[in-house]
């Protein structure tokens, strides 16, 4: 998974890396088709001519590279990550810009012990910080912010 603000027309050499890993492993990949790192990641397997991948989605499907098998992972996008998460059993993420969304799903992974391998760009800085999920940090930094704003708009309608 990743960040959709990720612009990259290529993926980095360290998440290809750990993809041609899985994919000499034959292992099932569970990508999403979300705009930006996810269709980096679906371009990439398609590339390199791997069938063993299945696109989870929510309500519709929005991209499918391969023609892969497809999945609907509950009926919204939050569902669709959480549901993804629960049936992966580790995880490669681009993380751009400390997206709140990844965050949260950085947080749920650390929650459930899935091995998982961050690929942390911040386009201000241009700079890049890549390894395992570091299990004593936080990554929720925005939650609180977003959860208010969040409420505040649901008690607004």
């Amino acid at each position: 998974m990743g960040s959709s603000a990720y612009k990259a027309q290529a993926l980095p050499h360290e998440v290809r890396n750990r993809i041609d890993t899985a994919i000499e492993a034959n292992t099932i990949i569970l990508v999403a088709e979300a705009h930006g790192a996810c269709r980096r990641f679906q371009d990439y397997l398609a590339f390199k001519g791997y069938r063993n991948v299945v696109v989870g989605h929510a309500k519709s499907m929005r991209y499918n590279a391969g023609n892969w098998c497809t999945i609907q992972y509950g009926r919204s996008l939050k569902e669709r990550e959480r549901d993804m998460i629960l049936d992966c059993d580790s995880a490669v993420i681009i993380w751009q810009d400390e997206s709140s969304v990844i965050a949260e799903n950085l947080e749920l992974l650390k929650k459930l012990g899935k091995p998982t391998f961050p690929y942390e760009y911040n386009s201000v800085e241009g700079s890049v910080k890549v390894g395992e999920l570091e299990t004593k940090r936080a990554h929720r930094m925005f939650y609180p912010w977003r959860e208010y704003h969040r409420k505040r708009r649901q008690d607004e309608t």
